[in-house]
C-alpha cells in the first residue's frame, strides 16, 4: 500500500502540472491588428476580440465546420469577425507565438475566443445565464467550438474561451450550468475557459464583486475556470498599486497560476504598467509572477513599435 507521505507528494506533482499546463500565459488581446509583431514582441497567447455570444446559447444546432457559421458573430463594435478569419489567424499566428512560450519555449501556444467587451454590453450576459437551459446551451456550444477547431487546426494551439463579462445587472444566477455543460465535453488541461473581470473584485463595493463567488463555486479547486483576467485599471498605475488589488487575501484561494494580471499594451504606451514596485522593494511583483507563473492579459495588441510593452514582457520572464 503507497505510504501518505508519497500518495501526498505524488498529488502534490499531478496537481501543480494541471495548473501549469498552459505554462505562464502572455496574452495579448487581438482585434486583428499588429500581427506582424505578435511573435517579435513577446507574446505566446492571444485572445481573439470579440464575439457576440447571443448566438452560442440561442441555436441547438451550430455547425462549427462551416467557416461562416452564423453561431459565431462579431460583437457590437467589434467589425465583421467571422469563424474564417479566426481560423486564418489560428494558422497565422501559432508558430510566432509557440516561439514565446513560458517557461519554456517552443511549446503549444494558447489562443481563445473571446466572447463579449465592454461594447457588447452585460444584457447578453444577464439573458445566457438568467436560466439553467440557456446557460446550458450556451456551454454546450461553447465546448463544441474549442473542441472543433482543436481538430480543425490539429491541435497545434490549445483553444480557449474567454468570458469578457462586463456591464451586468445580475450576479449571473446560472454560470455553474455553463461551467458543468461546458467541463462535459471539454476538458480542463486541454482546453482554458477564463473569466474576466475587474481588478477591484474583491472589494465588497465592486460591481464585480460578485464574480468572486462564482470563482469559489467554479474556478480551478472544481476543474471549472482556469483563470481570473483581472482587468486593466482606467487610469497609470504602478506595480505597488495594482499589487494592492491582485494579491488581495480575498483572492487567496485562487492558485497564483490562476490569475492574469491585466496590463495596458502600446494603445496607451505612457500608461504600460511601472514601477515603483516591479523589480524594487521589499516583495517585488515581476519575480513573484516568475516563480509562480502568474500570466498578463494585454489590452491590446497595437501597430507600430512594441517596445514598452516587450520590455515589460522580458521583465515579467526574467522575474
Amino acid at each position: 500500500m503507497m505510504g501518505k507521505s508519497l500518495f501526498l507528494l505524488l498529488f502534490s506533482v499531478l496537481f501543480v502540472c494541471g495548473q501549469a499546463q498552459f505554462g505562464q500565459l502572455l496574452t495579448a488581446y487581438y482585434s486583428g491588428i499588429g500581427a506582424d509583431t505578435l511573435g517579435s514582441g513577446g507574446v505566446n497567447s492571444i485572445a481573439l476580440a470579440f464575439f457576440d455570444p447571443t448566438p452560442l446559447g440561442n441555436s441547438g444546432n451550430c455547425d462549427f465546420t462551416n467557416p461562416n457559421t452564423p453561431c459565431i458573430a462579431p460583437a457590437a463594435g467589434s467589425g465583421s469577425k467571422t469563424l474564417g478569419w479566426a481560423l486564418s489567424v489560428f494558422n497565422a499566428t501559432t508558430s510566432a507565438l509557440s516561439g514565446n512560450t513560458s517557461p519554456k519555449r517552443g511549446g503549444k501556444p494558447t489562443i481563445f475566443f473571446s466572447f463579449g467587451g465592454e461594447s457588447q454590453g452585460g444584457a447578453c450576459w444577464d439573458s445566457l445565464f438568467g436560466s439553467s437551459s440557456t446557460a446550458t446551451t450556451f456551454g454546450q456550444n461553447a465546448a463544441k467550438l474549442v473542441t472543433t477547431v482543436y481538430k480543425t487546426i490539429g491541435q497545434s494551439a490549445y483553444v480557449g474561451f474567454d468570458l469578457d463579462v462586463e456591464g451586468t445587472s445580475t450576479n449571473l444566477p446560472y454560470v455553474s450550468s455553463f461551467v458543468k455543460a461546458f467541463r462535459a465535453t471539454a476538458s480542463y488541461n486541454t482546453y482554458p475557459l477564463q473569466l474576466c473581470a475587474l481588478s477591484g473584485l474583491a472589494s465588497s463595493g465592486s460591481t464585480d464583486h460578485f464574480k468572486v463567488a462564482i470563482m469559489q463555486q467554479n474556478g480551478p479547486s472544481q476543474n471549472g475556470i482556469n483563470f481570473l483576467n483581472m482587468m486593466v485599471a482606467p487610469v497609470d498605475e504602478s506595480c505597488t498599486a495594482m499589487a494592492a488589488y491582485w494579491l488581495d487575501s480575498a483572492l487567496s484561494f485562487i492558485p497564483p497560476a490562476n490569475k492574469i494580471f491585466g496590463v495596458w499594451g502600446e494603445i496607451y504606451p505612457t500608461m504600460v504598467l511601472h514601477g515603483p514596485g516591479c523589480t524594487d522593494g521589499s516583495n517585488p511583483l515581476f519575480p513573484y509572477m516568475k516563480q509562480n507563473q502568474i500570466g498578463i492579459g494585454i489590452w491590446q495588441w497595437w501597430t507600430g513599435s512594441t517596445s514598452d510593452i516587450t520590455a515589460l514582457i522580458n521583465s515579467v520572464r526574467a522575474g
